[in-house]
């Protein structure tokens, strides 16, 4: 298939499941409700939840910036933000958010970013984001346990199976970091099974990406052992990063002008969302998102606004990165490993 051709259908995919979610919330009074509360909201709440936006970009690509600094190989903090928005358009438009570091990596290395490097920083910025999305999660949970279990009900499975997805995910990329031996043991009984199930055409090939990718990513994270404040700085923009997003839902939440839930419950639910929906192999995370979004917020958002708050915190968290990444990319004009054909000289008449 084409990457044109797929590329559109992951389009197709994401606004369709925006259409079905709108489709299954659409009544009459839910509709009238909706319109009417979107009138009322004060356009300061509008420019709070892009200002929180900003700041999640923003703080993503501080991080970049710093551990490129830091390793002599400095790019302009214009060029970070281009690497992140970049990053960001083509993880929220292919499945299981694949797309987004190679392109990273790709313009990073435009930039005379060695690939190793480039890889490096991502690979430890990632590890630093998910880490930290574990901890505050674990907190935020302990700390507010009977708030999260009656908001999410009989839906707590779904938390749970996406709480053991990212811790198992955190402790496997620590694993790699300590123990390379364990780790490959158990890529080769990985390909070994993919191998006989006929996922894995080529072991051979297979082993010698995932062997270079783990080599990789050890040397990373050794790299970054030997500087503890630039470990520490980077799981504190993690932090920062995951909290500006989750401001979106209270920001939405007081646009409303509704009340009786604070701050810190608001968090700990948005970031249980997050937990919930993140690991669905899906461009975006589409339905799974607008699906959570649903079940846990029912008793936050009341009936007539419920809509409108999912599509105004989908549009913040995830349709800004859509436009403002395609607007990015096509203003780059970009073609990747495309070159334009040399015009052929004309000859003398």
């Amino acid at each position: 298939m084409k990457p044109h051709t797929k590329k559109l259908l992951n389009f197709l995919f994401i606004f369709g499941t925006l259409a079905i979610v709108i489709l299954i919330n659409v009544n009459g009074q839910e509709m009238s409700g909706a319109v009417d509360a979107l009138r009322a909201i004060s356009p300061v709440w509008i420019v709070l939840c892009l200002m929180a936006y900003l700041l999640y970009i923003g703080f993503d690509a501080l991080s970049l910036w710093f551990y490129l600094k830091r390793a002599h190989q400095p790019i302009s903090m214009g060029r970070a933000l281009f690497v992140t928005i970049i990053g960001l358009y083509y993880s929220n438009i292919t499945p299981g958010a694949t797309g987004g570091q190679p392109m990273q990596i790709y313009y990073l290395n435009k930039s005379k970013v060695p690939i190793g490097l480039g890889t490096s920083a991502l690979t430890v910025k990632y590890f630093c984001f998910q880490f930290m999305l574990m901890v505050v999660g674990t907190i935020l949970w302990l700390t507010h346990g009977p708030f999260i279990a009656e908001q999410v009900g009989s839906s707590m499975w779904i938390l749970v199976v996406g709480d053991v997805y990212n811790a198992v995910a955190v402790c496997g990329i620590v694993l790699m970091a300590v123990s390379r031996r364990v780790v490959w043991f158990l890529m080769r009984l990985i390909i070994r099974l993919g191998t006989k199930l006929r996922f894995i055409k080529d072991p051979d090939m297979t082993a010698t990406k995932w062997r270079d990718g783990l080599e990789l990513f050890h040397s990373s994270i050794m790299t970054i052992k030997k500087k503890p404040f630039d470990f520490l700085l980077q799981l504190l923009m993690g932090m920062l990063q995951l909290l500006s997003q989750m401001l979106v839902i209270f920001f939405i939440y007081h646009a409303f002008k509704l009340s009786g839930v604070g701050y810190t419950q608001l968090t700990a639910l948005a970031v249980m969302l997050y937990i919930s929906a993140s690991y669905t192999p899906l461009p975006g995370a589409s339905g799974a998102q607008e699906g959570v979004f649903s079940l846990y917020f029912a008793q936050i958002f009341p009936d007539g606004i419920r809509l409108m708050a999912l599509l105004l915190w989908r549009f913040f968290t995830y349709y800004v990165s859509l436009i403002l990444g395609a607007v990015v990319t096509v203003a780059n004009g970009f073609v990747p490993g495309k070159k334009k054909a040399a015009k052929p000289d004309k000859k003398p008449e």
